[in-house]
């Protein structure tokens, strides 16, 4: 981790830098080794009291803390131990999110498939030489409103669709139109 010090009227020694550094490399681990990192430490005196500035710039987010002390180190540690706990509590948003799914330690969908039987039937990954079993996929349910079979023609028509599922305007009834492989269409009256 690379780390830049700006110091206006205050100053740390260079054994003290050495401590701040181990310090910034625990939280550079925290953060993952393989990344880059960079830091920068602007301190800054007004009167009795030394202020620090910790700029930490990492995974393509900006963290910044600040802190106040009467010595200029001691001012540094403190913004580091905010800092730590910044990094720790913002861990999973810095890291995770451009993580894959299968890295981020949630479930895979193999394995959120095998709680459920049926769904596990449904998506089962096809043997080799054996034929891939039909997938199901879901619609938006009924129609909004309810049609009459010439109106239920006309929109499944203008909406391109093999069936349409909705509420018959005469008898309230739920009916599915569906167009057959020979270009007709069938009236399923479903209840």
């Amino acid at each position: 981790m690379k780390v830049d010090y700006t110091c206006r009227k205050a100053d740390i020694t260079d054994g003290q830098k050495k401590k701040l550094k181990s310090k910034f490399e625990k939280l550079h681990k925290i953060l993952g080794a393989k990344k880059s990192s960079e830091a920068h430490v602007f301190l800054s005196r007004q009167r009795h009291r030394c202020d620090a500035e910790v700029t930490l710039h990492a995974l393509s987010h900006t963290l910044v803390v600040t802190a106040s002390n009467v010595d200029a180190f001691a001012a540094v540690a403190a913004a580091l131990e905010k800092l730590g706990k910044q990094v720790v509590k913002n861990k999973n948003k810095l890291i995770e999110t451009r993580r894959p799914e299968r890295q981020r330690g949630e479930p895979s969908p193999a394995t959120r498939v095998a709680a459920d039987p049926a769904a596990a039937a449904l998506s089962a990954a096809p043997e080799s030489g054996a034929r891939a079993k039909p997938r199901v996929i879901t619609r938006n349910g009924i129609a909004p409103k309810p049609l009459t079979v010439e109106e239920a023609l006309i929109q499944i028509e203008e909406l391109d669709r093999d069936q349409l599922t909705y509420r018959d305007a005469e008898s309230g009834a739920v009916r599915v139109l569906a167009r057959r492989r020979d270009g007709n269409f069938e009236l399923v009256e479903v209840g």
